[in-house]
């Protein structure tokens, strides 16, 4: 049996950085109903903006791919806490783990409930930057920076270039993604917004403004009676998942008329080498033939959008 006051032998940093819910830290005392925040580095975002609001009280929850068979207490602990479970869908047993959405809400107290929001991907202004997960290994990235290139891709596996890209089925392929897992796990909607073409920092770090509307309708699902004082108070004094930043393809801004120039990926403001990204990504497709005809497959639509015979 669970207990109920879980203790954390011999915390680390990283323990204390997640004190609240390791139990280390006494949790906030402020009004509005407990919410628990699930999911990845989009989740925190989403858990800071909601606080801001003041009309919620939270504390940080460890992203859920992080999360061990130690971690399961705590996790036990702080949702008997929650009156609402706020969470990205999380298939059952996630990692080997009993932490599913589904499952995770069975831990809940009377009364609890569950509001999902969607993992957000928006890749209008670079499609060609790309997620491909290894079947080896999901967790493997590629070097120097954790996302792909198709255009690298497609040069490593000798795909030739037909046609120019069409941009306007970029776009309407990410957004109807993003709305489709809207509708298959009645999430919380944001996938309108895409049309309105905001700038991202890469494909899943949203930009604020993004975050913010989606912390607003989130909010709304939460207290459909929330004040208008609260939206309003929604926000943060710096870009939360902008410290690295995608390349932006300059004929795809041109396309929707976005004004931005962003030649190259910057980590903290400062230029990636491109070339190295190139040279060292065509040496891991080398290494990793997996990865290449798993990306092949999950993006064969797109790398026709992109021009390419596939």
């Amino acid at each position: 049996m669970t207990p109920t006051n879980p203790v954390r032998e011999a915390p680390t940093d990283r323990d204390y950085h997640y004190g609240e819910f390791y139990r280390l830290k006494e949790p906030p005392r402020t009004s509005g109903p407990r919410v628990a925040v699930v999911g990845n580095c989009q989740g925190e975002s989403l858990r800071i903006l909601l606080a801001s609001s003041g009309a919620v009280t939270s504390y940080r929850v460890p992203p859920i791919h992080e999360w061990e068979e130690a971690d399961l207490p705590f996790v036990e602990a702080a949702l008997a806490e929650t009156d609402v479970l706020i969470s990205q869908p999380v298939r059952d047993d996630y990692r080997g783990l009993p932490c599913g959405t589904d499952q995770l809400e069975r831990l809940l107290p009377e009364g609890g409930r569950v509001i999902t929001y969607p993992v957000l991907r928006f890749n209008a202004l670079n499609p060609a930057i790309a997620i491909i997960r290894s079947p080896k290994n999901p967790s493997l990235n590629p070097p120097v920076v954790p996302y792909h290139n198709l255009k690298y891709l497609a040069e490593h596996a000798g795909l030739e270039r037909t046609g120019e890209p069409d941009y306007r089925a970029c776009l309407a392929q990410t957004i109807e993604q993003l709305a489709s897992r809207e509708r298959a796990h009645d999430c919380v909607t944001i996938s309108d917004t895409l049309n309105e073409i905001p700038v991202w920092h890469i494909l899943n770090h949203p930009s604020n403004e993004t975050l913010i509307e989606l912390a607003r309708r989130v909010l709304r699902a939460i207290d459909p009676e929330v004040s208008a004082e609260a939206l309003e108070r929604i926000g943060a004094e710096f870009e939360l998942l902008g410290h690295l930043q995608a390349p932006i393809d300059p004929d795809a801004a041109a396309e929707f008329g976005v004004d931005i120039h962003r030649p190259t990926w910057t980590l903290e403001g400062e230029p990636l080498d491109e070339l190295k990204i190139r040279a060292e990504q065509l040496r891991f497709y080398e290494e990793n033939p997996d990865v290449v005809q798993a990306g092949l497959t999950r993006h064969r639509e797109l790398l026709g959008y992109l021009g390419y015979a596939v």
